[in-house]
């Protein structure tokens, strides 16, 4: 029975993270992966796969309705989704090298199988026929097995005309009307994707808002982009049933539960998210996980058995790449005593992959209001921008809060172009805690869509009275 200093279930990115982090501070570490390959959602089939098809969608949609340059393209009637995501594959092979090479490097061992508690430092991995084939102890445990997309029952999944996140690359063509049921960040990136390569979607929210813990102006901004795509939505309802309709080719009708009838060729199920816990025989370490099968963790990540730990979409909100690794990390820094930062970030951005992005980091503006703090708000409109301009791309919005009268940033909110990129300059300034005078003073390339942080730092300025 080997032995190790950290026991890893989950190989995605907070599993493989907490396992090089242990490794380089020479503890001996192991990851325990049911899947044939590590890297988890992120590689396999939900972040890169889903962001090349958005590049693929992006590609498309701009050379079908720009005419910036005067090109005319003809594209095929018949085209799968297959053809668009060539690239994928090649993107998908080199993540997985070079988190292979990571883990050998640092002398990781992986166990392929299913984890799954035998005590509280002892973990068995077994084989898709249910048979162990190690069994393992470690002086830490790390629970990192990630989520994946909720199945209710009455919903009939076929994988050809009912799909979710996880099986929506993999339909075997192109259809030509969507219903996307759930307008979460994975309904609202998939609507726009797909309404991008000129397919007709309808977005069914259940809530009344779109994404309503975005600024809100930014969200009527997006939802004014989305419905140029094409995208309509329906807010405030969710199906009652769901029947799939023979033909040639097959579709999906749906009846809400306000009475409307659609009927698609491709329905996306896409509301919320289940951990995977059900078979890691919590009971028997005196853990339990939520009714979602998340497991609940204290500031340092341990759950209520101090050497057990959980990290990434397992534990809930925020569920990212990026949060996630980093979890991982601080959750093996605070087990081994190894110094760097342990506290839980609170400065995170976030982006949403739909076409436009978005990107924030801070507080919205009804946040501020609702907390009573004095504000002023800052604008560098796309259009307004030189790089906009020459790029055609003039549907977006950059938006600086300050708190008066300091004039200190609180929050920064895109919806455009590259705001997922963009949203690090705000990120920067605020960790720093810059005022508008800072950022007005900044210089930026011209053009460059970075420069409206200094148009809304001068803007915000001009408002409260101040020369910059």
């Amino acid at each position: 029975m080997p032995h190790f200093d950290v026991v890893i279930i989950g190989g995605g990115p907070a599993g493989e993270r907490a396992a090089i982090q242990a490794a380089r501070h020479r503890r001996r570490s192991a990851i325990v992966e049911r899947a044939h390959v590590i890297g988890g959602t992120r590689i396999n089939w939900g972040t890169i796969p889903s962001k090349t098809l958005r590049e693929s969608a992006m590609y498309v949609h701009g050379l079908k309705k720009s005419s910036l340059y005067g090109i005319r393209i003809e594209f095929p009637d018949e085209i799968t989704i297959a053809d668009f995501m060539t690239r994928e594959r090649a993107v998908v092979q080199q993540e997985l090298e070079l988190a292979t090479r990571a883990l050998d490097r640092y002398q990781v061992q992986v166990f392929r199988g299913a984890g799954r508690f035998v005590d509280a430092h002892t973990v068995a991995v077994h084989g898709a026929d249910g048979r162990t084939r190690a069994q393992l102890t470690g002086d830490v445990v790390v629970i990192a097995t990630g989520t994946r997309p909720a199945r209710p029952a009455d919903v009939p999944f076929d994988g050809r005309t009912v799909v979710d996140s996880d099986t929506i690359l993999a339909v075997p063509r192109m259809p030509r009307s969507m219903i996307v049921l759930g307008a979460g960040v994975i309904g609202v990136e998939y609507a726009s994707i797909f309404a991008a390569l000129g397919i007709d979607v309808t977005l069914v929210d259940t809530r009344d808002q779109l994404l309503p813990y975005l600024d809100r102006e930014i969200a009527q901004i997006l939802e004014t982009e989305l419905r140029r795509l094409g995208v309509v939505r329906i807010p405030d309802d969710h199906y009652r049933t769901i029947e799939q309709v023979e033909g040639d080719p097959p579709s999906v009708r749906v009846t809400t539960r306000k009475g409307s009838q659609l009927e698609a060729d491709l329905l996306l199920y896409s509301v919320g998210r289940q951990g995977n816990t059900d078979d890691l025989a919590l009971e028997t370490v005196g853990l339990a996980a939520n009714d979602r099968g998340l497991l609940e963790v204290n500031e340092f990540y341990q759950t209520a058995v101090p050497h057990l730990y959980a990290v990434g979409d397992v534990i809930g909100y925020p569920a990212l790449a990026s949060t996630s690794m980093e979890q991982g990390r601080q959750a093996i820094r605070h087990a081994f005593g190894i110094p760097g930062l342990k506290s839980r970030t609170e400065t995170l951005p976030f982006a949403i992959y739909a076409i436009p992005e978005v990107g924030y980091v801070g507080e919205t503006e009804e946040q501020l209001r609702d907390a009573g703090v004095p504000y002023v708000a800052g604008r560098g409109r796309y259009d307004l921008n030189a790089r906009g301009q020459i790029t055609g791309l003039t549907g977006g919005l950059l938006k600086l809060l300050f708190e008066k009268p300091s004039m200190r940033l609180r929050g920064a909110h895109i919806v455009g172009h590259t705001a997922s990129e963009l949203v690090h300059i705000g990120q920067a300034f605020l960790s720093k805690q810059a005022a508008a005078q800072d950022i007005a003073e900044t210089l930026f390339n011209y053009p460059t869509f970075s420069d409206m942080y200094r148009h809304a730092a001068l803007e915000a300025l001009a408002k409260a009275g101040t020369r910059a």
